[in-house]
């Protein structure tokens, strides 16, 4: 992913370089990012050094259910001042309906490179209604422990993937921790498999409606995803992300397929991992990394402390902020010009050279039912057997074809 400037996408409010005076504010703050609290408090504790008249707390809800807690509070006219938003399909269920204020004119994006900036800007009126946050990658883990004892070698292709797989199977070793319970963990980890079979230019085709989800090269990634079954836990359809994750920091499970984000926690669990991109179709193609904007950070439209919640948003659009990002958190932000002092981190900005968006994420979650919705019921029913590639691939054509 190119991380180069841009044109001012907003334009700069008339930013004084002194902090403005507040009368003692109390802010909330809410997420779904239940890993990263304490990495915000810190975060938030910078901003509050050069603004002591505003305290934020932040509240990181369940990942599954913040959605839902986020508009039926919003809905009530309540809810909290800043808002964690997702982006693309879930920012526009917000912001369309008015719910979030427009930042344009009010916060300076222009140190945001312009696809970002468009996963937050709602497509009916062209506002930008949050400052883009960070970049995730779908990445395969491995426990590097288990490697070295069983004497294997990261796989670069589908058949050296499978080889490793079978050789871990046949040491008593659950080869992937992956699981199908919670429908978004799979949808992930098709991020890594599949778009190395349905390739870089499938998803510019789709999008523009030149093919459907029918095309051979997803299906052909379908029948690769359907392989993968042998090679999970025992019982997978139950095995939601809380026990993949367990398995995987445990070591009873080698490998972990997921994004980026995850890599604090599989430190602060004291696990020897290292990880790779997605295995190549074939020896010499180029290893694509599915890569998607994960949100951003917008202020609720009915906040009696608007002024106030506005001053940490322009704070959020800052290098110092983007800087503590990827140095807190391991994310590569969305604001250009933060330099990556991990090395983990800078891997993932290289891989990101190679890379396909998201595809249900960044073009198919605006309408109902989601992309996104449709491929995971897929996936789960095709990991079992229940239906072919073929199948799925024909629901989720036709059900993108019916979607309103």
């Amino acid at each position: 992913m190119k991380r180069h400037l841009t044109k001012a996408v907003v334009a700069a409010a008339a930013l004084s370089l002194a902090a403005p005076a507040f009368a003692k504010t109390e802010l909330s703050f809410w997420s779904w990012r239940q890993e990263d609290v304490a990495a915000y408090n810190e975060m938030i504790a910078e901003f509050e050094k050069t603004h002591p008249d505003i305290h934020i707390t932040y509240t990181a809800h369940e990942a599954k259910a913040y959605n839902t807690i986020l508009t039926t509070a919003l809905a009530g006219g309540s809810g909290p001042d800043i808002i964690h938003t997702r982006a693309y399909g879930s920012l526009e269920n917000i912001s369309g309906a008015g719910y979030l204020e427009p930042l344009d004119g009010k916060v300076d994006m222009s140190n945001i490179p312009a696809d970002l900036v468009r996963g937050t800007t709602l497509r009916a009126d062209g506002k930008v209604y949050a400052v883009p946050f960070a970049t995730q990658t779908v990445l395969v883990y491995y426990n590097k422990d288990i490697f070295d004892a069983q004497g294997l070698t990261p796989p670069e292709t589908w058949g050296e993937f499978k080889d490793v797989a079978d050789k871990l199977k046949a040491a008593g070793i659950t080869p992937l921790a992956n699981g199908t319970a919670d429908g978004w963990t799979i949808e992930v980890a098709s991020g890594a498999i599949m778009s190395n079979f349905y390739g870089p230019d499938f998803f510019g085709d789709v999008t523009s409606g030149k093919t459907t989800f029918e095309d051979p090269r997803f299906v052909n990634g379908l029948k690769h995803m359907a392989e993968l079954a042998p090679y999970m836990p025992n019982g997978f359809e139950g095995v939601d992300y809380a026990t993949m994750k367990a398995l995987f920091t445990s070591g009873a499970a080698a490998m972990f397929i997921g994004g980026s984000w995850e890599i604090p926690g599989w430190r602060a669990a004291g696990l020897n991992f290292d990880f790779m991109p997605g295995p190549a179709a074939k020896a010499g193609d180029d290893r694509l990394v599915a890569t998607w904007l994960d949100g951003g950070y917008g202020v609720n439209a009915a906040s009696p402390n608007k002024e106030a919640a506005l001053e940490f948003i322009r704070f959020t659009a800052t290098k110092q902020f983007a800087q503590m990002l990827a140095d807190k958190l391991s994310n590569v932000p969305a604001v250009s010009g933060a330099v990556p002092k991990d090395p983990a981190l800078a891997r993932i900005i290289k891989l990101q050279e190679h890379q396909t968006p998201y595809i249900m994420l960044v073009a198919f979650r605006f309408k109902k039912p989601t992309g996104s919705t449709l491929l995971q019921d897929g996936l789960q029913q095709l990991l079992t057997g229940a239906k072919t590639a073929e199948q799925v691939a024909k629901d989720v054509a036709d059900g993108i074809a019916a979607s309103e």
